[in-house]
């Protein structure tokens, strides 16, 4: 059974962020496919909560590479059936740490 996404105003602002700076930097074709893959990840994300790492410092937190260049952080809300993305941003920015 798939998990509800649910969106916060930090995760927004930082996938609206990313889309500014590829529809300044990359053609429109490009803009789009990285839309376009981000939902597949949601999808693939609702359906398989756990695929990228769990947070040692935070309860039900997890983060990682959503694709090469950008990273999400999101919380998982089983009570409520829920995904929170919590933040996305780009890797450019501040790499995670191995």
């Amino acid at each position: 059974m798939a998990l509800e996404i649910v969106w916060t105003p930090r995760a927004e602002k930082g996938f609206e962020k990313i889309i500014g700076y590829l529809e300044e930097n990359w053609t429109q074709q490009e803009v789009q496919s990285f839309i376009r893959e981000s939902f597949r990840f949601f999808e693939l994300l609702a359906e398989h909560p756990e695929i990228l790492e769990k947070s040692d410092k935070q309860k039900n937190v997890y983060r990682g590479p959503m694709d090469n260049h950008n990273i999400l952080t999101y919380r998982l809300k089983l009570r409520n059936k829920q995904i929170e993305l919590l933040n996305i941003r780009s890797a450019k920015r501040r790499p995670l740490k191995k």
